[in-house]
């Protein structure tokens, strides 16, 4: 099994998450089945982030993947359902471990990570949960953007 990239101080989030360990999709196959699938979209140079109305940090759009869903699935769903952007181009990069996540039993998950190429505009609509969706330089990402997110897009957003 390859070993996994996370080096430096550890990457915590604002809800005290912790990056465990990201793995290349190349590298080795996760553990398990994932848990939840984020998206690194991007248009050009610039990467999309949306903004979580109810943390007020701006984030991969992704979510928990329903029961029976691929992960594949649930990354172009959710990207359409935060953003409004359709995926043109969608393929895997990776899978991460983070402890400490928000499903209130303390186990560590597992989520897939996806690439993505959006174009064109979009029918973007504040909602309860997401109120924005703006595309970033991956170098100049806003302040607030989530730790954990802003650490996928430094090492994972690729130059057009």
């Amino acid at each position: 099994m390859a070993k996994p990239t996370v080096a430096g101080p550890p990457v915590v989030n604002e809800r005290g998450e912790r990056l465990l360990a990201f793995h290349a999709a190349h590298a080795s196959p996760p553990p398990r089945p994932a848990d939840f699938a984020l998206v690194l979209a991007s248009r050009g140079s610039q990467v999309l982030l949306v903004r979580n109305a109810r943390r007020g940090l701006w984030e991969l759009p992704g979510g928990w993947i329903e029961p029976g869903e691929a992960a594949e699935h649930c990354a172009l769903r959710e990207l359409h359902e935060e953003s409004g952007y359709r995926a043109t181009a969608l393929r895997a990069l990776g899978w991460i471990g983070i402890a400490g996540t928000a499903t209130g039993n303390g186990a560590p998950s597992t989520g897939a990570i996806f690439a993505a190429r959006i174009d064109g505009e979009h029918a973007f609509l504040a909602g309860d949960e997401i109120s924005d969706a703006a595309l970033w330089l991956p170098a100049a990402l806003p302040p607030d953007t989530s730790a954990i997110d802003a650490w996928l897009v430094a090492r994972l957003a690729m130059p057009e």
